[in-house]
């Protein structure tokens, strides 16, 4: 059976009258493209018909929040839950209430956008459906934080030394303390 036809939404007619499924694929779609009013539209027909609705308008706006947005706004899913939170301080009926989720579509909607992270699950997940990839476990993990690092001897050095890189490094970070606790440690650099 094609997802499509396990959605719930299929059967909800909207506040106006409007398919509910076609309402929420709008929101998505409008927030992409940048389009804010009817983007906002959107929104507020969600929150008119009914409480339910409203829960998902929520749902859908913190998924858009990584989905879409992405790194083009890292911390955009920390300003939409906020303000999912701070609309839950209202009744589903104060005038106050759709003035958060009307905000937070505005901000996504004018964020850039970059759908990497959802690009990346959708290839992790049918890389290994498909049995094209699995993952690996790189030598530089096999530490003194491991059983097969113990048995090899890994200790404090190696891990300096292999399992405490990063990359990308902060250009001109503050080494002093590494400095110090590998001198410390009786470990040259």
């Amino acid at each position: 059976m094609p997802e499509h036809q396990k959605d719930p939404w299929v059967s909800v007619r909207t506040y106006h009258d409007l398919p509910g499924d076609e309402v929420i694929s709008s929101l998505q779609k409008e927030i992409r493209r940048g389009n804010t009013e009817n983007a906002c539209l959107l929104a507020y027909e969600m929150y008119l018909t009914s409480p339910e609705m409203e829960a998902k308008l929520w749902k859908r706006l913190l998924v858009i929040a990584v989905e879409d947005i992405g790194l083009g706004s890292p911390t955009a899913p920390q300003l939409i839950y906020t303000l999912f939170q701070i609309h839950n301080e209202f009744d589903y009926n104060a005038l106050d209430r759709p003035l958060f989720a009307i905000h937070a579509v505005r901000y996504l909607c004018e964020q850039q956008k970059d759908r990497s992270s959802d690009e990346l699950v959708n290839w992790v997940r049918r890389s290994l459906e498909q049995g094209q990839a699995r993952p690996q476990i790189p030598d530089y993990a096999i530490d003194m934080h491991t059983a097969r690092g113990q048995e090899m001897g890994r200790d404090l050095k190696h891990f300096f030394a292999e399992g405490a890189k990063v990359a990308p490094e902060m250009p001109e970070r503050n080494l002093e303390y590494r400095k110090r606790l590998l001198t410390l440690l009786n470990i040259d650099e």
